[in-house]
């Protein structure tokens, strides 16, 4: 086996770090094992790529990731950092090359691939450029693509969108708190303030990624709403009665006890970020917690979950 090749970041002159308009990205390609291709793909949208291409190979499948010029983890050990963590430590992704690259006019190449992306019955989620089209929807939620993970392109966020529209929907009194755990681009806590929430907790652990969710907020002139907030896992003095997150299963897993513990009584727990084949061990987990699963939408092999007390 070859090793892969890996490039180093010229020293010199650096545009604003995570903005769009960037003329050096990072370009990762793996070889990725049959049957995680979507799983790793998730994984690097979560980790920060502004995008991805996937590509037929004599070896199996090939994945491409665009990231910004400044990433905020570690590239070269990305894919064994999402090898630790699915069931049984598997290899199923191997490094091929990471390279680091220039283009003239980073913004134009990239723009043809954020098209505005309709969720729901009234959710549209678009790139700021994109806010004065006209449109028959009536949410729109503006999310800069160069930021973190939650652009509404992938499953998982439109199902939890989705499952969060449909939740707001039937309830005859809008919460007046939501909590937000693990919120990555803010797009959550955006959608859940526009369809009627009063003000949104965006937790999250990790403090690198609040920018994205202060940004974004701003975009949305929601930033007197939705709240950023840096905390571990156990700091919770207060219940919600509603709470959505949309994390890996084995961040949910690891997280379930918080998650529980921060849904207030006859409240309701959203899930998505897990594959189809995983939800009866996580409805197994949170029985034991207290909760009842009272609805579930699934779509290209992606689930979201409603739990209730």
């Amino acid at each position: 086996m070859t090793s892969p090749e890996l490039s180093e970041k010229p020293s010199g002159p650096k545009d604003t770090p995570g903005s769009p308009s960037h003329s050096h990205y990072w370009t990762l390609q793996c070889q990725v094992e049959s049957g995680w291709e979507e799983l790793w793909e998730w994984y690097c949208f979560e980790h920060g790529a502004l995008g991805t291409e996937q590509r037929s190979a004599p070896e199996g499948f090939q994945s491409v990731a665009y990231f910004p010029e400044d990433p905020s983890i570690s590239l070269k050990n990305l894919h064994q950092q999402f090898n630790a963590s699915i069931a049984g430590n598997l290899e199923a992704v191997r490094i091929h090359a990471l390279n680091f690259r220039e283009e003239e006019d980073w913004q134009s190449n990239w723009k043809p691939f954020f098209k505005p992306v309709q969720i729901g019955n009234t959710l549209e989620v678009l790139p700021p450029w994109l806010s004065s089209t006209e449109s028959s929807r009536k949410n729109r939620i503006l999310i800069d693509p160069g930021q973190g993970f939650g652009t509404g392109h992938h499953t998982s966020t439109a199902l939890a969108l989705e499952l969060l529209e449909q939740c707001l929907e039937s309830c005859p009194v809008k919460p007046h708190w939501m909590l937000d755990f693990g919120s990555g681009s803010g797009i959550l806590s955006i959608g859940a303030c526009l369809m009627g929430c009063e003000k949104c907790i965006a937790l999250e652990l990790e403090g690198d990624a609040l920018k994205d969710v202060i940004s974004n907020s701003e975009l949305n002139q929601l930033q007197h709403r939705i709240m950023p907030l840096r905390a571990k896992k156990n700091c919770f003095q207060k219940t919600f009665p509603l709470v959505i997150s949309n994390m890996l299963l084995s961040e949910l897993k690891q997280s379930s006890t918080d998650l529980a513990s921060s849904v207030a009584e006859e409240g309701r727990l959203l899930l998505s970020g897990i594959l189809e084949d995983q939800v009866s061990e996580l409805e197994r987990i949170f029985k034991v917690l207290g909760f009842v699963p009272s609805k579930k939408i699934t779509r290209d092999g992606w689930s979201a979950l409603e739990l209730s007390r």
